[in-house]
């Protein structure tokens, strides 16, 4: 699994410091299931997604649609547990924490760059 950052461009503004990339079907799958919240400052990112599930899952979340060049293109505020989302014209989608603090509605057409970073144990 790839983690690191995702960063609005052109200002290079932190989005989200820990983020996690999904690839796989088991990944994918499972996604958030295990957690019982997503703390501020940490994302999901499913690259090659037009749609994700709420299903069997706890808590709220905010749903965020890039298109092929890495640039938001819709937001889904509050999106409840238990529902199905598909977002037309994506080729990717953020999940995060619902209330998610920053006006992502007023960045479409922005891009936003994922930072990979070394995963290190102590």
């Amino acid at each position: 699994m790839k983690y690191g950052r995702l960063v609005l461009q052109p200002e290079q503004f932190c989005l989200w410091q820990e983020v996690k990339v999904l690839t796989s079907f088991p990944q994918r799958l499972v996604g958030m299931l295990l957690q019982q919240g997503l703390p501020r400052g940490q994302a999901y990112w499913f690259p090659s997604c037009t749609a994700v599930h709420s299903w069997g899952m706890s808590f709220a979340m905010d749903i965020i649609g890039l298109d092929r060049q890495q640039r938001i293109i819709a937001v889904r505020r509050n999106v409840q547990p238990g529902v199905m989302i598909r977002l037309k014209g994506v080729s990717s989608i953020i999940e995060c924490e619902a209330g998610y603090p920053f006006p992502l509605e007023h960045w479409c057409g922005r891009e936003v760059v994922f930072e990979e970073r070394e995963v290190t144990y102590e």
